[in-house]
């Protein structure tokens, strides 16, 4: 398999995965989606909305170009779909040299860094699946049914044809 098609399937899983918790959390009212727990963000909207934030920086970066942060006003967590379908179509249009290239861009603290496009992008799609397991954790805590199964090989099994 090409570089190209493993980074292009990554990025339709983090779309995919991404979907799942969006889709179960749109069902909840705001006491939830804002109830505070022990975790890295302490609530459920604030850690997908961290997502949201994360995954338009790395887009911004491969696409040499400032980002805010936040991403944007909203605090609605469907927006995060909206930065990850322009992240996807973004890998889709990437040829294999431009994965292999390498982008210079300043981390979060204004510190030159140099990574392979391929490299930024594995890293930012573990990290979206970092926090999605926190989400899990959290929903737990919170007694929440109907808890998204995110697993790759779930995605992967989900998309067979054959």
């Amino acid at each position: 398999m090409q570089l190209h098609a493993l980074i292009d399937h990554y990025a339709a899983y983090d779309l995919w995965a991404n979907s799942l918790f969006v889709k179960r959390l749109d069902r909840e009212p705001t006491q939830v989606l804002d109830k505070e727990l022990p975790s890295s963000f302490p609530t459920l909207r604030k850690t997908l909305l961290h997502i949201r934030d994360a995954e338009h920086v790395w887009l911004c970066r491969l696409n040499n170009v400032a980002h805010s942060w936040p991403a944007e006003a909203s605090v609605d967590p469907g927006s995060l779909l909206k930065h990850n379908v322009l992240l996807r179509d973004k890998v889709a249009q990437m040829s294999e040299a431009t994965l292999e290239k390498n982008i210079a861009y300043p981390d979060l603290r204004g510190n030159n860094r140099q990574s392979a496009a391929w490299q930024m992008l594995m890293h930012c799609f573990n990290h979206s699946t970092y926090h999605r397991g926190q989400l899990v954790t959290m929903m737990h805590a919170l007694n929440m049914d109907e808890i998204p199964t995110s697993d790759l090989i779930v995605y992967f099994r989900s998309i067979k044809t054959s």
